[in-house]
């Protein structure tokens, strides 16, 4: 099997050894989707499946390119858009019955303010871009001064506000490799997160409704790679993230996972190249 990783400049360490592993049974090549060719400029043509890593939109035309030239695309990127678009996703956790925070979405931060002011939006709120990216605004805001306190650097942001859920302090991350489900307790921070306090979850510390929600998101979204954040108030989950592709570093065996999903997908070329 011909496998291409498309990343950026640098990788995470599970990616680097799931490639090193797959490595020595199969063809593997990186492409730092920045500065590489096109997919029909490849010495040896289209590869059989593609992993899409990479968040940027010219990773996601080549992944388009390669699906047209039948290759398997995981994650598609038509899934990786809707993770990566806040409104479609809150659009498709609500369609499919997945527990999340209400939300309320505005063109800008500045008209969010607005409505704040009129007195339409409850408080505390956490406050996100629409597009999830590297460097963007998720912040916990109390009240309308706080909102406003942003306006110099985000007023012309799109945003999603989602209803803050009161919780323990802790989110319960989920990593999915196709079917197989792992988790860990991690201290709740917007900002900063730390993982090297993670306490892994077994089987026996997750409710079904908790790995429900959890699946489900992936799911509503198309992903089979993927990572949700889900916070529990009153022994109910609600899922107030989902990541398409995440680095797995604290999955566990994650390496082990990946090689043995991604060496059972079925590459059959879907339209002649």
């Amino acid at each position: 099997m011909r496998i291409c990783l498309l990343t950026g400049p640098s990788t995470s360490p599970v990616l680097t050894s799931v490639m090193e592993v797959l490595a020595e049974r199969h063809t593997v090549t990186t492409k730092d989707v920045e500065s590489s060719a096109p997919v029909d400029d490849e010495p040896g043509g289209v590869a059989d499946l593609y992993l899409l890593k990479s968040r940027s939109a010219r990773a996601r035309t080549i992944a388009r390119r390669a699906q047209q030239r039948g290759a398997l695309v995981v994650n598609s990127p038509e899934a990786t858009e809707a993770a990566l678009d806040r409104w479609e996703m809150a659009d498709r956790l609500e369609a499919h019955g997945v527990p999340s925070p209400r939300s309320w979405r505005c063109a800008t931060l500045e008209e969010m303010s607005l409505e704040a002011e009129a007195g339409t939006l409850p408080w505390p709120l956490v406050v996100k871009s629409r597009t999830s990216r590297r460097g963007d605004l998720v912040r916990l805001v109390r009240d309308v001064h706080e909102l406003r306190a942003l306006l110099p650097q985000w007023g012309q942001e799109p945003v999603i506000a989602q209803e803050y859920i009161d919780n323990d302090g802790y989110d319960v991350k989920f990593w999915f490799i196709g079917g197989h489900l792992s988790a860990a307790r991690r201290a709740a921070a917007l900002e900063v997160c730390d993982k090297s306090q993670d306490v892994a979850l077994g089987a026996s510390d997750l409710p079904a409704a908790w790995s429900h929600a959890a699946s489900a998101a992936g799911a509503a979204l198309g992903l089979d790679l993927f990572g949700a954040d889900v916070v529990v108030k009153d022994g109910r989950p609600f899922v107030i993230d989902v990541n398409a592709f995440p680095g797995f570093q604290g999955a566990h065996r994650p390496v082990e996972s990946l090689v043995a999903h991604l060496e059972s997908l079925d590459t059959t070329r879907r339209i002649a190249s």
